[in-house]
């Protein structure tokens, strides 16, 4: 499971170098939303990964950093709105009585 977030994690920070060659916001924008959608394709591939919670999260990361580039937030806005995401994924969920993630498919049991 760790390789598949250092997967995510390379290819968010590639996403993040790249737009450093583009001035325009709205190309950071396309850059984002193409990382994103890198994202669900490298996440779409591990059946025992909860697809709907990772993507919420990432989805959030990603909302939060298309607001900051179009200059909507702040970066420390920003900063504070992925501090609470991560808060939140980290505490304030339930999933249910025995906290194990729901699985995607039946033979996954």
């Amino acid at each position: 499971m760790n390789q598949i977030w250092l997967r995510i994690f390379m290819v968010m920070i590639g996403g993040n170098i790249v737009k450093y060659i583009f001035i325009n916001p709205y190309i950071w924008v396309c850059i984002d939303l193409a990382v994103f959608g890198i994202v669900y394709l490298v996440l779409k591939r591990y059946p025992f990964i909860d697809l709907k919670s990772s993507m919420s999260f990432l989805g959030g990361l990603t909302v939060i950093s298309i607001l900051a580039d179009l200059e909507i937030i702040s970066n420390l806005v920003s900063s504070v709105l992925i501090m609470g995401l991560l808060a939140w994924m980290m505490f304030g969920r339930s999933r249910g009585s025995n906290n194990r993630p729901v699985n995607r498919h039946k033979w996954h049991k």
